[in-house]
């Protein structure tokens, strides 16, 4: 009998700890790889996009730590896909660090397909930083307007620092949409940024950002129509100009945002995805603002 009864507590103990971990479900049909190989990094980079638009804020931008398990998977007549078990750190809290499985599925040149599952801790203190920051903008009389950031010495003034990372969270929509099994995207730079004092709950900006892509070392400049609160993931809208090795005739700097058709979600993020990321966030904030925001204050 005691010995049935700890075979019994045993198998119990390992289910409660099964629940609490992210396993990677390997499929027999995919191989692993070095884990500091490029195609793994660009599928990490991808998904640590997703994680970021979903699950960032001006106190929470998630960076790649380490990758630990991944493989490959030749899905015939489709594409590649990528069963990846990584670590990721907050940027603003490094020696917390967090254990996330994806699978990035690279499919005859659409859009990246993720499904992510990670054990994020709901820091607290974080939050009650990204509240702070919402009614401080809200509060103000006079909006913010800001240029270069950071400037080309690298400088960001501690108080942009919260607007710097939102911009971040926000872009991670575009550079997760356009990323390719061939490019990657990282954001370098605000151009220029502008708040729209609004009486919603929601805050409003725009931004101006330039876009970093790896192979090609092109600089893609993006505009964001952004609005965001706590615990939602920004609606973001957006056109990009074609980098300056193409004809940039058919475009204009505050031209029709990209995708703002049935085929491409404008979502609010009032419910994050938990587990599959199969679910993108329907939008709210479909009007863009009006003016120009040319005015400095």
């Amino acid at each position: 009998m005691y010995s049935v009864l700890c075979f019994v507590f045993c198998v119990l103990l390992s289910l409660n700890g099964m629940s609490k971990t992210n396993h990677l479900e390997i499929p027999d049909t995919s191989i692993e790889i070095p884990a500091e190989t490029r195609p793994v990094l660009q599928a990490a980079s991808v998904a640590i996009h997703y994680l970021n638009y979903h699950h960032g804020s001006p106190y929470k931008l998630y960076q790649l730590h380490k990758a630990k398990k991944t493989h490959h998977e030749v899905i015939f007549n489709l594409g590649n896909k990528y069963h990846l078990e990584f670590e990721v750190k907050n940027e603003d809290s490094s020696n917390v660090t967090e254990i996330c499985t994806a699978n990035v599925s690279f499919y005859n040149e659409k859009n990246p397909d993720i499904t992510l599952k990670c054990n994020l801790r709901d820091l607290k203190e974080d939050s009650k930083k990204d509240e702070v920051f919402y009614l401080n903008m809200r509060k103000r009389k006079d909006p913010v307007i800001g240029y270069n950031i950071p400037d080309n010495f690298g400088f960001i003034d501690p108080e942009m620092m919260p607007i710097w990372r939102l911009s971040q969270v926000s872009a991670s929509y575009i550079m997760w949409q356009k990323s390719t099994e061939i490019k990657r995207y990282n954001m370098l730079q605000i151009r220029k940024i502008n708040q729209w004092l609004r009486t919603g709950k929601f805050l409003q900006f725009t931004f101006t950002v330039l876009l970093h892509e790896i192979p090609t070392q092109e600089i893609i400049t993006c505009n964001m129509w952004v609005m965001w609160k706590p615990k939602h993931s920004p609606t973001v809208k957006y056109t990009c100009l074609p980098p300056p090795s193409e004809s940039s005739s058919e475009a204009s700097e505050f031209g029709r945002p990209e995708g703002t058709g049935s085929q491409r979600p404008e979502g609010t993020g009032s419910q994050r995805p938990e587990g599959t990321g199969s679910q993108r966030p329907e939008g709210t904030g479909s009007q863009r603002p009006e003016g120009t925001g040319s005015q400095r204050r």
